[in-house]
């Protein structure tokens, strides 16, 4: 038998428990093991690890001493694990529902509330506040910064003040509340916090000004430590055809319908913008 250690982070839609994140990680992994199993014809045991954080994560994943075969992983932090170690590559993406159309791709946006006056990038003035969520994040801080950056608006001196408010429900909120101008998120940011007993208004509240196509999440396999990746992705495709599965990966990554095949080319945009932002992976993580 072969066990081969799965690696996830804290639940991306801020809406989910833990125990709920952990069990619907736990329940993709037991559907996968069991259909690469078949596709091998041996059997395959995965073996869910402790949630970590997104820097452990990036670590483990590109460590060679580590013995993490796969990993739920955000793309820029699959982007700058591979930059370390090859051996990290993407086996599958998550496929979503945006404006009514299903593609391998999310949004990352950036909004503002209606009271402030601004309604595109151009409006922006030294005298607004950004909201960011986490400096790790792909949506909820680098694309929408690069995005300012290249409509002619520094992501943080352009503003009166800068502040990372955790996540998607963070930097949500402090703009709905008037603690910040404009935030940062990914498409479906607005649309969980309306879904939020006492903020059902959100979407009136708040209005999005920019949007970018981001190439979306990734499995993640060490190709070192995984006996088949080409038939890992397609015991990948062939589980998200499974109700019980859909439903788990809702769960994590939140409005994802199935896994595709990726292309590990689209996430140069991430590259670009970690390289045009300056930034290193210290920065990030």
């Amino acid at each position: 038998m072969t066990t081969l250690d799965l690696c996830f982070y804290p639940d991306i839609t801020q809406y989910k428990t833990a125990a709920e994140i952990r069990n619907a990680v736990i329940v993709f992994s037991d559907k996968l093991a069991t259909e690469y199993g078949k596709l091998l014809n041996e059997q395959i045991k995965i073996h869910v690890l402790p949630v970590m954080d997104v820097k452990m994560q990036t670590e483990v994943m590109q460590d060679p001493a580590k013995k993490v075969a796969l990993g739920l992983m955000k793309p820029v932090s699959y982007v700058l694990a591979n930059r370390n170690n090859s051996n990290a590559i993407p086996v599958g993406v998550a496929w979503r529902i945006i404006a009514g159309v299903e593609a391998d791709t999310y949004l990352g946006q950036l909004f503002a509330h209606k009271n402030s006056g601004i309604r595109k990038i151009k409006d922006i003035r030294k005298i607004h506040r950004i909201a960011y969520g986490d400096s790790f994040s792909t949506s909820n801080f680098l694309i929408p910064a690069m995005d300012l950056s290249q409509n002619g608006v520094h992501p943080f001196t352009g503003f009166r003040s800068s502040k990372f408010f955790g996540g998607h429900d963070g930097t949500a909120k402090a703009v709905y509340f008037n603690e910040a101008d404009v935030g940062a998120g990914h498409d479906g940011a607005i649309i969980l916090l309306a879904n939020e007993k006492g903020y059902e208004d959100a979407n009136d509240v708040l209005v999005t000004i920019s949007k970018v196509d981001i190439y979306s999440d990734p499995v993640v396999a060490r190709k070192d430590l995984v006996p088949d990746i080409a038939k890992l992705t397609e015991a990948l495709i062939n589980i998200s055809k499974d109700p019980v599965v859909a439903k788990a990966l809702q769960d994590f990554w939140g409005n994802v319908t199935r896994i595709g095949a990726p292309d590990s080319t689209k996430y140069k945009l991430i590259e670009d913008a970690l390289k045009s932002l300056s930034l290193k992976d210290k920065d990030i993580l």
